[in-house]
Order: C-alpha cells, then structure tokens, then sequence
C-alpha cells in the first residue's frame, strides 16, 4: 500500500517542528518537554483542547494532560475499554484509532484527530486534538503536524529508559578503546619492526642478513594478521550485540538515531503483532531490513530536504509465498529527472536480490517512495 505524504507545511512551522525536536534531544525534564508538546498541539492545529492518553497497566488507559478548557472535566479519566478508542488501543489498531473523528464529552459531541504513540516497551498512547462539531474539520496538514508531535512524544517518553544518545556515545567509546588497545597496538607493533629493518638496510656498515630479514617480515606478517584477526572479532561481537534486540527494536533504534538528521521523527508502522513479525522473519533477512531503513533514512537527511518521512514494514501472504516489504516515503523534492544514476539504490539492490527480491524507486505527489521487497525463504 502507497504511503501517501502531504505537501511540506509553511516555513515557520517547519521551524517550529524543528526547535521542538532540539528541545527533545537536549533533554531535560520530560514532564516539561510533555506539556510543551502538548501545548503545541494545541496551538499549532488551532484545536479546542489537547489530549495525552497513556498506558496505566495492561489494557487500561487514562488521560495523563489536557491543554485547553476540557482540563477539568476529563483529566484523569480512564478510556472506556467498550469504546471504540478503547479496542482500538487494545487491539493496537493503528487504522481503526485514526479512523475515528467524533468524540462524545458529556452531551456535546466533537471533532478528534486521533495520532498514535510508540512508547517502545511501554507500549502505546495517543495525542488527540478536539474541535467544536461545528469548527473546521482537521486536514492533512493537520495530521501531518499531529503525527509529528505524536513522534516526540515517543522520543521523550523512550529517552529516559533507552537513553538512546548516551549508548551510542558509550558504543563508539567502547569501540574505540578495543581498536586502540588491540587492533592499533598491533598495528604500532609491525611498523615499529619495519621501520627498522628499513633503517638497517639502509646501513652500508652491517647490512642485515638474509635470517634478519625473514625472521622480521615474518613477524610483521604475523602482526598484520593477528590485527585482523582482532578487528574481526570486534565486528562479530558487535554484531551479536545487534542481533539480540529484536526486529522491532532495532527499527525504533533506527528512526530514534535518524532524528537528529532530519530534524524531526519520522513515522514508524510495523504490523499489529510486531513479535509475530520479529519471529517470522529470519535474522538474515533482518539484518537486511534494517540496513535498507538506515540507507533510506539517511538518503532522505541528505538529499530529499523534506518534512516528513513514514517509514512502514509489513509482512504479508502473496499466493504461496509470504513477503516482506520495506516502503520508506518523504515529502520532498522528489527524483530529479534529469539524473540517471542508479548508484543510490545498488546497494539496496543487492540486498534485495540476496532474498529473491527487488526494490523501487516511486515518485510521489510530493515527494519519493523507495520500495523494497522480498520473499521469505520456505520452511
């Protein structure tokens, strides 16, 4: 199914959006960081009041902030778990919760925009925005914008656990240390011997002998091979480390690291049952998946200059095979005509055509589509 994006919002709201996410990735207090998000809300779609609904415990919601004049009557209250906002976050149904526009509060009935939260392991909540029945209906430009902050909340409310920032720091550093106290110090070594016997041969006075001269390429050789073997081991071990968190949570990881660069959080829709997804889909196909999300994230950083990027895996049945797909779409410039060069999608090609499978270019109405698909393998 095509991701369809609308056009990017004016240029002071795009600004807007981007001071929030500076806001977020800076830290602080994240009951701040809620309210202003909220607040924002708020004000940005024109809206009556805004709503955070959060997780209290399994199956059980509540209303955690309210920005506007509905504060009092509905502060505090728990989501019926009958309604249709109460199955829908039961059920996870990210289609079902967006589909609805009506919200009953006392006997006045109102306009909703509904966007979903991805708390990670807390599971997810809704930022919601009510409008009097008779006010303008919510757009796209307004469920662009509310996706938006419903993905800074996410952020804000994964920080703290994930601290998202300080492991990669803490992963470089480690990274770092085992190449310098292993790998470099090897590396050092040998240069040192070559370094050496280059002087040596140098010295017409006492040349160095044939044996001098084995025995030091030979330890040098010995060296080299003993620093690959090294850099090897640290590269398994990282990747070990990589394929203990599942699919999903590597996804999240990606969207929470492609942050930074694009100024904003893109949209993250993984199927209903994502661990029925992270069991399904073989590691070597996973590890596929996520590199063809981080290429894609960081091509729209770098080139697309747009203000949004929904990003959707699923895996569905198509005849006897089951399929996983891969679609990242922005809202921004496009595909230039006037290139032709495929060097962007090679490597996504490649990764493609490991697993029986291929991957597309679309241009959108604004904006691009990198399709990616393949064939999961048979039993």
């Amino acid at each position: 199914m095509t991701t369809t994006i609308a056009a990017a919002p004016a240029t002071g709201a795009r600004a807007r959006l981007q001071d929030l996410c500076a806001a977020v990735l800076a830290g602080g207090e994240s009951e701040d960081l809620l309210e202003l998000l909220v607040r924002s809300a708020r004000s940005d779609l024109d809206a009556r009041s805004a709503l955070l609904l959060t997780p209290l415990e399994p199956s059980r919601w509540g209303v955690e902030m309210v920005d506007g004049p509905d504060a009092a009557q509905l502060l505090g209250e728990q989501v019926p778990a009958t309604s249709a906002i109460g199955r829908g976050l039961r059920d996870e149904d990210v289609a079902a919760l967006e589909a609805v526009e009506t919200l009953t509060i006392g006997e006045e009935t109102c306009r909703v925009l509904i966007a979903v939260i991805d708390a990670g392991e807390q599971g997810i909540g809704l930022l919601t925005a009510l409008r009097a029945q008779d006010a303008e209906p919510f757009d796209a430009l307004c469920r662009e914008r509310l996706d938006a902050l419903a993905g800074l909340i996410g952020l804000t409310l994964r920080l703290p656990t994930l601290g998202a920032s300080a492991q990669v720091d803490d992963e470089r550093s480690r990274i770092a240390r085992d190449l310098h106290d292993l790998a470099i110090q090897e590396l050092f070594a040998v240069g040192m011997e070559l370094e050496s016997l280059v002087d040596d041969l140098g010295s017409p006075e006492e040349p160095p002998t044939n044996t001098r001269i084995r025995t030091s390429v030979k330890t040098s050789v010995q060296g080299v091979e003993n620093a690959v073997a090294q850099i090897r081991q640290i590269v398994q071990s990282l990747r070990r480390e990589r394929l203990e968190a599942t699919l999903s949570e590597q996804l999240r990881h990606e969207v929470g690291l492609a942050t930074a660069g694009l100024g904003f959080v893109p949209s993250l829709r993984l199927p209903q049952d994502s661990a029925h997804m992270d069991a399904e889909i073989p590691p070597e196909i996973a590890e596929d998946v996520v590199a063809v999300v981080r290429e894609c994230l960081a091509n729209a950083a770098r080139h697309a200059h747009a203000s949004a990027v929904a990003v959707s895996v699923s895996v569905f049945s198509e005849g006897v095979d089951r399929v996983v797909q891969v679609n990242v779409s922005d809202n921004g410039r496009g595909i230039d005509p006037t290139v032709r060069r495929r060097s962007g999608l090679a490597n996504m090609s490649s990764r493609a055509r490991r697993h029986s499978g291929w991957v597309d270019a679309i241009n959108l109405e604004p904006g691009t589509m990198i399709s990616w698909r393949v064939t999961l393998p048979v039993e």
